[in-house]
């Protein structure tokens, strides 16, 4: 299976709360039907389960500032339990069975040892007790 990251973003307080800010890199993989500023994309979690989110970019001032709209990250925030400092990512896969699909995975980060950082997915965070 071929994989391809996206982009993997650690979650400020505003991400959270509000859109979750892209990076601007992650927009090459992104088609925006010309003379729109968004397009809707789906990704499927490790659950199996599919979300839909809208991306968005500005449409004045010299940089794109690309975000998932409120409206559509709101509940995968709230269903994944996210807060600050959380990451989530996001990737391609592309296999000869199910062809390329864009997958999201959302982790919290439980102890950091011997300067390595342990990240856990959200879904099994009761494995770990946390």
């Amino acid at each position: 299976m071929e994989q391809i990251q996206l982009f993997t973003k650690q979650l400020s307080r505003n991400d959270v709360l509000s859109a979750l800010s892209v990076p601007s890199n992650a927009l090459q993989y992104f088609v925006i039907p010309e003379g729109a500023h968004s397009v809707e994309f789906e990704a499927v979690d490790l659950t199996g389960f599919t979300w839909r989110f809208r991306l968005s970019t500005r449409s004045t001032g010299p940089y794109p500032k690309p975000v998932i709209l409120q409206s559509s990250w709101h509940h995968f925030v709230e269903q994944k339990g996210l807060i600050p400092n959380d990451r989530v990512m996001f990737f391609l896969d592309h296999d000869e069975e199910n062809g390329t699909r864009c997958r999201v995975r959302a982790q919290r980060k439980i102890m950091r040892l011997f300067g390595n950082d342990f990240w856990v997915d959200v879904q099994d965070l009761h494995f770990y007790g946390v």
